[in-house]
């Protein structure tokens, strides 16, 4: 009763607390505001990438032998650290995230007339991934207040993501700019933050082979990563929500297409 009551409760501060940060957003578009359906569908793809994710990564550790799980455990503790995190969690939940952006892009695709709705879209995605996982990992508390920090994250790593695929389309249909690059960085750098992210909390393996072994040196190493982690992506975070703010304007006038 008391894992409900908190994943109910988990649930709930998110979509208020994003749901808010969305529609202050949608207000801020110019000249007229998205319709219900191009807000509504990104987050239901956020939704559903998140469960399909969390299955995907559950698969491909299932899917790993006994004998690779050996070798992995045999890698040097900074190598896993960074390298399951990356596996296990930021490569596929980004790909799939980033896929539910396309298909988002897809379907409204005659609509969809500047940078600014492709950073709306991909703030959707994150806000739907996130309501999913912290229902999720809320069935333990402790694991609900280590995701606070990431409430924002998911939000700004694909606000990002959006912002990199609209610019990079706006390029192409004004000939203003390289295409390719921001295509790729649209993965590529929410892949890299969210690696380092889970690195210092999550997948922090300094600490908790650390504590294993009792060696204090590795703990404090590793809790100080995952302090400069937390702190940085608070930081991170916020700060980019300010700054796509600041820039709504402009990312406004980056038209892609009239619509009628």
């Amino acid at each position: 009763m008391i894992t409900i009551i908190q994943q109910i409760v988990a649930g709930l501060v998110t979509t208020g607390v994003l749901g808010w940060l969305y529609m202050r957003m949608i207000k801020r578009e110019k000249p007229a505001q998205i319709g219900i359906p191009q807000a509504l569908l990104p987050i239901i793809l956020g939704i559903i990438s998140e469960i399909v994710g969390s299955r995907a990564v559950v698969f491909l550790m299932m899917s790993l032998g006994e004998g690779s799980r050996a070798k992995f455990n045999e890698l040097p503790v900074v190598a896993r650290q960074f390298l399951s995190p990356f596996l296990f969690a930021a490569f596929p939940e980004e790909l799939i995230k980033l896929i539910m952006v396309i298909i988002t892009l897809c379907v409204f695709r005659k609509n969809v007339k500047n940078v600014y709705e492709y950073i709306l879209i991909g703030a959707a995605v994150g806000i739907g991934f996130s309501i999913s996982e912290d229902y999720s990992f809320a069935s333990e508390l402790a694991g609900f207040f280590v995701r606070l920090p990431m409430m924002p994250g998911h939000m700004a790593m694909d606000m990002l993501m959006g912002e990199f695929l609209g610019i990079a389309m706006y390029n192409k249909k004004n000939n203003a700019g390289p295409v390719a690059i921001f295509n790729i960085a649209a993965f590529v750098v929410p892949v890299i933050l969210h690696t380092l992210y889970d690195a210092g909390t999550t997948g922090n393996f300094l600490v908790f082979q650390g504590a294993a072994e009792q060696n204090n040196l590795m703990v404090t190493i590793g809790g100080v990563y995952a302090l400069v982690a937390v702190v940085g992506f608070i930081i991170y975070s916020f700060r980019m929500i300010v700054r796509f703010k600041k820039n709504g304007d402009k990312y406004n006038n980056m038209i892609i297409s009239e619509v009628e």
